[in-house]
């Protein structure tokens, strides 16, 4: 058994930190279906929107990829097609255009995909173990998320923000915008043959593991939705977190990131009427994959995993597991494959490394999930 230290029961905190009840709707009612979940869902989705990433425009661009480059010969040792591709989305107000690098393994036959959200502009990362992920036998297509909208505070006058009007309170803030790109890929790769399709999975780390769960939420075309050290208005719950709170989000370099409305909160987490256990419960019955690192305080590991703990209730009504695992937070690295909503926490700090991809890949190819 995996060695706790100060182990602290997982349900018990739950109920210290008095979280709002993803079961329970705003009138009273309690979900106990997944019919009435589609209710539910519906009103989560509209209390995130106003309260926190805003609202994505209604309209929905024609979009398609254009090959710009190709290397079906050399790259990753010959052992996989390369190509650099234009995703042209028609908007009412003219085309939007950002660049995407997109390679899959030769030898295998559709493989399944890594949309992968990049803090950087080339497909070669440091973040991002590419070779490696070709040789497990998945696809990448990864994207510069600054390409969507510029991170920074720019009073929206560049990128997709400047294509759309825009209101203070709840229109989308730049996470949502990157999550949008992200959803102009899988547009794109739907209109591919040579993947698979029903296999497709949306990475982000840091704040763009915020954008890959905002995505994962709201676009369920995504088998499975991956978020690397998220932390706060990511993957883990406020009340009780320590580290970054909405006070950390509220202006300088990150108030751009979310709808105005949500800094509203800041020193006032425990008014929400929602807490982040609301995005992650869109996610279900989808499988749904949350990393920590154990040192990774700011973002803290213990809030992000009582969060997916929180968010397994809702797999119960899909008659599927959710997070299987202990009831204890986990102190010391551990790893949780079994259901349907998938967590690990390694040593080390706020990073997204090879150890994590290797879990990511681990997961997708175990028997009990092909997601």
């Amino acid at each position: 058994m995996t060695e706790q230290i100060n182990e602290v029961c997982a349900s018990d905190e739950l109920k210290r930190r008095k979280l709002p009840d993803i079961l329970l709707f705003s009138d009273g009612r309690k979900v106990e279906d997944k019919e009435m979940w589609t209710e539910r869902r519906a009103e989560i989705a509209e209390i995130l929107q106003h309260n926190y990433c805003g609202y994505e425009p209604p309209i929905k661009p024609k979009v398609t990829g254009i090959v710009t480059k190709e290397d079906s010969k050399t790259f990753c040792a010959g052992k996989a097609v390369y190509q650099k591709l234009d995703i042209s989305c028609k908007l009412t107000t003219g085309n939007f255009t950002f660049p995407c690098h997109f390679a899959k393994p030769k030898n295998i036959v559709n493989p399944p995909v890594f949309v992968y959200i990049s803090f950087s502009d080339s497909f070669v990362d440091e973040l991002l173990p590419l070779e490696e992920i070709i040789d497990e036998g998945f696809a990448v297509a990864a994207f510069y998320y600054q390409n969507i909208a510029p991170d920074t505070d720019d009073n929206f006058m560049n990128g997709i923000a400047l294509s759309y009007g825009r209101n203070p309170f709840d229109a989308w803030g730049k996470v949502r915008m990157w999550a949008w790109g992200a959803s102009r890929v899988m547009d794109y790769l739907s209109t591919r043959d040579d993947i698979d399709q029903d296999r497709v999975a949306v990475v982000g780390h840091s704040r763009l593991g915020k954008a890959a769960l905002v995505c994962g939420a709201f676009d369920e075309r995504f088998s499975i939705v991956i978020s690397n050290n998220s932390g706060g208005a990511g993957a883990a719950i406020f009340r009780g977190k320590q580290g970054e709170m909405v006070k950390n989000f509220k202006g300088g370099t990150s108030g751009h990131w979310f709808a105005g409305n949500f800094s509203n909160y800041a020193k006032k987490e425990d008014e929400m009427p929602f807490d982040m256990h609301f995005l992650l419960s869109m996610i279900a019955p989808r499988y749904l994959y949350v990393c920590s690192a154990k040192e990774d305080l700011h973002s803290d590991p213990k809030s992000e995993f009582l969060s997916c703990v929180a968010a397994s209730d809702v797999y119960g009504l899909f008659e599927k597991k959710g997070l299987v695992a202990d009831n204890l937070i986990p102190s010391q690295p551990v790893s949780f494959h079994e259901g349907e909503l998938g967590y690990h926490m390694r040593d080390g700090h706020h990073f997204l490394s090879r150890y994590d991809w290797k879990k990511f890949i681990e997961y997708r190819n175990n028997p009990l999930h092909i997601c």
